[in-house]
């Protein structure tokens, strides 16, 4: 006996809508999965992500006795860094140092931070070299991201960060290759790169013997690079930096083992440098 077409269109009807509400449980179930994994209320979903695009800071710049001062060199065309330094300044003591991060270090990120720029990216891997992140974070707010990454990494509370031009970079810094200190454990060759303050900017500096020769200078250079720290705010470190002496400026390279394809930081022995650098005499 043959199915009146009424009762073949009903069960092809029936089987059509069994499977959408399966194939929509499958979605739900798939999705409270994943927000449960990585530990992201429903609710506040829109407001995780809202502040990329309402431009709220993600680190805040502060000034400190003992400042702790990330400096990017970003290629103007293609926003990549191509070099990080970090300036230690001890306004007390009147020491600088100059921490060259190399732009091959190898990140571990955190689990909890990690998660968090997944919603950002969600392809973002939690094991990445230092050059790779400006392939998975918006233009605008890595050198932001990339400060909350070395605090990450080196258990460290960064002051405040400026995003150099490269040429500007290039008449400050320069990369010299010095000989490894066999303590700091650099095993790729007789010598590794640091960046140092280039012959031209030294000879400049030494024409810098006022705080008003200083401040103009400083004005002149906020007008070429991008900070969170304000001009107002930056002046505030002038009378300690006119009175550092050249002899208390320091170069390093952060602890770690060099190789070819990427530098691997020794956390131990970078966080006893910084703790080093950081502390105020007699503690």
């Amino acid at each position: 006996m043959r199915r009146s077409t009424g009762k073949i269109f009903i069960i092809g009807f029936l089987k059509s809508l069994l499977f959408l509400v399966f194939f929509t449980a499958i979605m739900v179930f798939t999705y409270k999965a994943v927000m449960h994994f990585y530990g992201v209320p429903e609710r506040n979903i829109i407001e995780t992500i809202s502040p990329i695009s309402e431009k709220v800071p993600i680190t805040q710049a502060r000034i400190d006795d003992i400042s702790k001062h990330l400096i990017f060199a970003v290629d103007e065309e293609t926003g990549d860094i191509n070099k990080l330094v970090l300036e230690i300044f001890n306004c007390e003591e009147h020491r600088i140092y100059y921490i060259t991060i190399p732009i091959k270090t190898q990140l571990a990120l955190s689990d909890g931070l990690h998660k968090e720029l997944v919603l950002i990216k969600p392809s973002i891997p939690q094991y990445l070299k230092l050059s790779a992140i400006t392939g998975y974070l918006p233009k605008e707010k890595v050198c932001e991201y990339g400060v909350v990454m070395i605090e990450d990494l080196l258990d460290i509370e960064i002051s405040y960060y400026t995003l150099v031009p490269q040429a500007v970079y290039q008449t400050i810094f320069e990369t010299e290759q010095v000989k490894k200190d066999v303590s700091n454990k650099q095993d790729s060759g007789d010598r590794v790169p640091r960046e140092v303050f280039s012959e031209e900017f030294l000879e400049y500096l030494s024409t810098i013997d006022t705080e008003t020769k200083l401040s103009t200078y400083i004005k002149e250079l906020y007008t070429q690079v991008d900070s969170n720290l304000s001009l107002a705010d930056k002046l505030n470190y002038m009378e300690s930096y006119i009175k550092t002496p050249g002899k208390n400026i320091v170069f390093e390279l952060i602890a770690g083992e060099d190789s070819n394809s990427a530098y691997n930081i020794d956390i131990a022995k970078a966080k006893e440098m910084l703790k080093s650098y950081t502390q105020k005499e007699g503690q």
